[in-house]
């Protein structure tokens, strides 16, 4: 997954046919401590949202991300990139995903796949103002939730960054400050978005 510096990307996937990721309100929080360790140290995340069969992230390059990924120590055992080319960033979104499903098909005694084979990411940023599709994709994002019909607004929803830019979060793993300044955010703006209708072309420009 190699990723320009400086643009802004769609990051989802969903469960394999479909079926549920996030089972108790224990997976989405150990879910999300595996994202502090494995996806924050490589990219700045602006927004994400986990859902019971998907999820999304909004995030933009660091200075890690695109660095080569050779071999590293996963409790105790030395795990390599087998000669295949990675960033950090990718081997990290992998462990992320093979973690998680590796304890969830434990805890549940279940087998095969959890997610789809791919992780898509999307770029939404664009030189061009009127092909950039970032703010909306961000708005999406929150929306989510209230979409499906697992929250009344955005900011009820616990399992997005939605609670972050609200400063209701204590250990947010977005950067806010980044996330303010590429998206040109205020907070009238967010408070906002809990009935903004996106238009089916936005939406295929973010998926």
């Amino acid at each position: 997954m190699k990723l320009i510096p400086g643009e802004i990307y769609h990051v989802y996937n969903r469960g394999n046919n479909k079926q549920r990721i996030f089972y108790t309100n224990e997976h989405y929080y150990f879910f999300l401590e595996k994202v502090r360790r494995y996806v924050v140290p490589y990219c700045e995340i602006l927004a994400y949202s986990l859902l019971p069969n998907h999820f999304h992230f909004l995030i933009t390059p660091n200075a890690k991300t695109n660095i080569p990924f050779t071999s590293a120590v996963e409790n105790g055992i030395d795990i390599k990139s087998n000669g295949i080319t990675m960033s950090q960033f990718s081997h990290g979104f992998q462990m992320l995903l093979s973690s998680y499903a590796k304890a969830i098909n434990k805890r549940h005694k279940r087998t095969g796949s959890l997610f789809t084979q791919n992780t898509k990411a999307k770029r939404t940023s664009s030189d061009a103002f009127t092909l950039d599709y970032s703010l909306w994709c961000f708005i999406y994002i929150h929306n989510n939730p209230v979409e499906a019909g697992l929250a009344s607004s955005p900011s009820s929803w616990a399992f997005s960054s939605c609670r972050e830019y609200l400063g209701k979060s204590t250990n947010p793993i977005c950067n806010l400050q980044l996330g303010k300044a590429l998206l040109s955010l205020e907070m009238n703006e967010l408070i906002a978005f809990d009935d903004c209708q996106i238009p089916d072309h936005i939406i295929d420009q973010i998926f």
